[in-house]
C-alpha cells in the first residue's frame, strides 16, 4: 500500500516534470540566462577542466552544461522534463544528455569527478534522496556543488514577488505540497544534511545574482510564463488579487530601472562538498 508520503512526492514530481517540460523555451529564454550568471562559479568551485567526467544534474536546457564543456569537461547531464532535454541537446552536440529522476540515478558508483545542481535542490521532494545519489555516482576524491535561492530577507527579487502574494493575494493555492524554497539556503542544514550523507568539507557561499527585464510590466507575465512554482502560483490568484499584485510588482520593479532596463538584485548560496 502506497503512504501519503509517497502520494504527495508523486504528484510534485508529475507536476514539476509536466511543467517544466510546458515553459522549458521560455524558461530557456528567461530564467537559464538569470541563473547562467552563477555557472562559472560552480564550475570553479568542483574544479572543471579538461576530461573531468562532469554530471550536470537537473541541467536544464543545458547552460551550465554548455559552460562545462566550454571548458573541455566530459559532460552527462540530467533532467526530469523531457523538452528540457530536448533544449540541451541542441545547445550541447558535445555532451550526453538524459531523462531521469535525481533521487533515482541510472548511473554507475563512483563514475563521475564532479557533481553540479544549478538551483535543482529546491525542486526534489526527497533531497536527501538526490544528495545520497550524487555521493554515490561520485569517485572518491570527487566534488559535489549546488544552489539555492536566498530567502527573501537578503534577495530582493524574491521579497518583491512573494511579499507581493503574501499582502495581496494567497499562497495557498491548488499545488501539489513541494519541499520548501529555502531550505538550502541556511549554512547550517546544508552542513548537516551533507555531512549525513557522507560528505566532508561542506563549505557555503553566498552570491550576488541580477533578474533583468525589459521593463517593470514585463516582469510578472514572464515569470508566469517561464517558471513553475513561482509562476503557477501568480497565475492561480483571482483576478482581482492578480491585478493588485502586477500593480505592486510594477511599483516594486519600477525603483530597478536602469539605462540596460531593469535589474532586480537577487542571490543564490553555492554549497561545495568533498567526497572523502
Amino acid at each position: 500500500m502506497t503512504d501519503d508520503f509517497t502520494i504527495t512526492h508523486e504528484a510534485f514530481k508529475q507536476f514539476e516534470r509536466d511543467k517544466f517540460s510546458l515553459v522549458a523555451q521560455e524558461y530557456d529564454r528567461a530564467i537559464a540566462v538569470v541563473t547562467s550568471q552563477v555557472d562559472e562559479a560552480i564550475l570553479d568551485a568542483v574544479g572543471a577542466k579538461s576530461g573531468i567526467q562532469l554530471l550536470d544534474v537537473a541541467c536544464g536546457t543545458g547552460w551550465l552544461s554548455a559552460a562545462a564543456l566550454k571548458r573541455q569537461a566530459i559532460v552527462t547531464g540530467l533532467d526530469f522534463a523531457e523538452n528540457m532535454v530536448a533544449i540541451a541537446r541542441v545547445r550541447c552536440p558535445q555532451g550526453s544528455f538524459y531523462q531521469g529522476d535525481a533521487e533515482n540515478l541510472t548511473f554507475e558508483s563512483g563514475q563521475f569527478e564532479a557533481v553540479v545542481c544549478s538551483l535543482g535542490i529546491l525542486h526534489f521532494p526527497n533531497p536527501e534522496k538526490a544528495i545520497a545519489e550524487s555521493f554515490r555516482v561520485l569517485k572518491p576524491g570527487g566534488r559535489y556543488a549546488f544552489t539555492c535561492w536566498t530567502p527573501p530577507t537578503r534577495n530582493p527579487f524574491m521579497a518583491l514577488i512573494l511579499g507581493s502574494v503574501q499582502t495581496y493575494g494567497s499562497m495557498d493555492v491548488n499545488l501539489p505540497s513541494g519541499p520548501p524554497l529555502f531550505r538550502f539556503s541556511d549554512r547550517t542544514e546544508c552542513e548537516m544534511v551533507l555531512s549525513a550523507e557522507g560528505f566532508t568539507q561542506v563549505s557555503v557561499t553566498e552570491l550576488p545574482i541580477k533578474w533583468t527585464f525589459s521593463t517593470p510590466e514585463d516582469v510578472m507575465p514572464k515569470i508566469i510564463v517561464s517558471s513553475v512554482r513561482l509562476g503557477s502560483i501568480l497565475a492561480m490568484q483571482s483576478d482581482e488579487q492578480r491585478r493588485n499584485i502586477e500593480n505592486v510588482i510594477i511599483e516594486g520593479a519600477s525603483k530597478y530601472v536602469t539605462e540596460n532596463g531593469v535589474e532586480i538584485p537577487a542571490s543564490v548560496m553555492l554549497t561545495l562538498a568533498y567526497k572523502a
